[in-house]
């Protein structure tokens, strides 16, 4: 008797999809609940600062009272920036621009944004370039120089420092990792 034995990409999945569920329901109602939620896929995923940011993002996004009396952005101010940044993801994101987004001075934006998400605007768009990029690392077999310009880095070597950096491994040897990791379970079928 031959019995199935699914791999742990399955069993992450399988976790993944149920804890997205599960924040879901939860958005509505319970947002510790949807932090736990997230952390918990950030943890299955090997992702911590995702956790971190989703999190911050949600109860800012949600309670308008969160970023005022911290001085940070305002609700409507986190989404204009955050478009903004998704937007142009692929292209030059200046401080100035973000500020101007935001309608607030250079200097105070760079506070607000920062006391809004724990990070730097520069440190945020960096992380969410290559978070961009690990997506297309998997999805297409671009070469590296294709997928550093399409994500905003200037060059490859500036992208494989700033990955590096952010991930703890090159991009080359990353995208290795998890390409094996998809064939192994593919085979395991």
């Amino acid at each position: 008797m031959n019995r199935y034995s699914p791999t742990t990409r399955e069993i992450q999945a399988e976790k993944l999809v149920a804890l997205a569920i599960n924040a879901k329901e939860a958005l509505d109602f319970d947002l510790c609940a949807v932090r736990e939620y997230l952390e918990e896929m950030a943890n299955v995923l090997g992702v911590r600062d995702l956790a971190k940011e989703g999190a911050q993002l949600i109860s800012v996004t949600l309670d308008p009272k969160a970023s005022a009396h911290k001085g940070g952005l305002t609700p409507w101010q986190l989404r204009q920036v955050m478009d903004h940044i998704e937007r142009n993801l692929g292209g030059s994101i200046t401080l100035k621009e973000l500020s101007e987004v935001s309608r607030l001075s250079y200097s105070y934006f760079a506070r607000a944004f920062k006391a809004t998400t724990g990070e730097t605007p520069r440190d945020f768009v960096v992380r969410k370039r290559v978070h961009r990029a690990q997506v297309l690392m998997l999805s297409t077999d671009d070469p590296l120089s294709s997928v550093a310009c399409s994500c905003g880095f200037s060059d490859q070597a500036h992208f494989s420092r700033l990955f590096r950096r952010t991930v703890g491994e090159t991009p080359l040897r990353w995208r290795r990792i998890w390409k094996i990791d998809r064939n192994m379970a593919a085979m395991a079928r």
